[in-house]
This record gives C-alpha cells, sequence and structure tokens, in this order.
C-alpha cells in the first residue's frame, strides 16, 4: 500500500531555523533588503517626526486611543480627526492627504484665513510659482 502525502513529518521550527521578519525579503544574491526605502533610507515615517507641525492639529478627543502621532505613519489613508489651529473646526482627512498631498481644514480653505495665518508673502501661496519636486521616490525610476 502506497502512502500519499508529505513525506516529511511535521516538526517544530528548530533554534538554528529561523523565520525572517516581515520588515525583510531576500533577494537572488541572498543578501537581506529592507523592503520599504524609508527604512531602507532611514527617512522618518512617523507623523510625530515627520511632520510635527501637523501632528500638533491631532485631535485626542475624537481619534482612537489606540491610534496617536507618534505610532501612525505619513502614508496612513484611513481619515481620522484633526482640529485648526487657527478655527477650532473638527474635521476628518487622511494623514497621507494632509501631509504629502498637503490639504488643510476646509473653512480655512473656503474663507482663505490659512494662507494670512501663516504668515506667508504674497507670492509664495501660489503653487504655480513654486518648484515642482519629487514627493514619491520610484524605485524604477533614475534620477
Amino acid at each position: 500500500m502506497r502512502h500519499f502525502g508529505p513525506s516529511i513529518a511535521h516538526f517544530p521550527l528548530s533554534a538554528n531555523q529561523l523565520r525572517f521578519k516581515a520588515s525583510h525579503i531576500r533577494i537572488a544574491n541572498r543578501k537581506r533588503v529592507e523592503m520599504f526605502v524609508a527604512k531602507r533610507f532611514h527617512l522618518p515615517t512617523r507623523l510625530a517626526t515627520a511632520a510635527p507641525d501637523i501632528a500638533a492639529e491631532w485631535h485626542d478627543e475624537l481619534n482612537p486611543m489606540h491610534m496617536y502621532p507618534a505610532i501612525i505613519g505619513i502614508g496612513h489613508v484611513q481619515p481620522v480627526w484633526w482640529k485648526c489651529a487657527i478655527c477650532s473646526h473638527s474635521y476628518q482627512m487622511s494623514v497621507e492627504k494632509r501631509v504629502v498631498r498637503g490639504g488643510g481644514c476646509p473653512q480655512c480653505v473656503v474663507n482663505g484665513k490659512r494662507a494670512v495665518a501663516d504668515g506667508a508673502l504674497e507670492g509664495e501661496m501660489d503653487s504655480q510659482l513654486r518648484p515642482k519636486r519629487p514627493v514619491m521616490f520610484n524605485m524604477r525610476t533614475k534620477y
């Protein structure tokens, strides 16, 4: 009678068999490489360190207690609550939209308070005058 099934007995992993963390991958030349470019180049990815001025507008009362700026990354796409420092308006917006795409308080944008309150000069708020620069780096793009 033939035995159908795995030919190796299933034993728990021993000490010399390691499982690698999810933050690393192995490539063809057997080097361990970090998955995320931000970790590889040591760029700050947490909201409190990457954008402390935006993290100061975090609404502590309306956001869940397990979410706070020290652990939330700048690429977080679920909407969270913010409290505007100028008009004290509470609104929902993703961290990625605030940090990467430059979103702000919807009431201040409509009323035009943001440009005056930031102390910006006349031409600084014009997006056409600012130089274009890449926000996200593509691994295949050569600079």
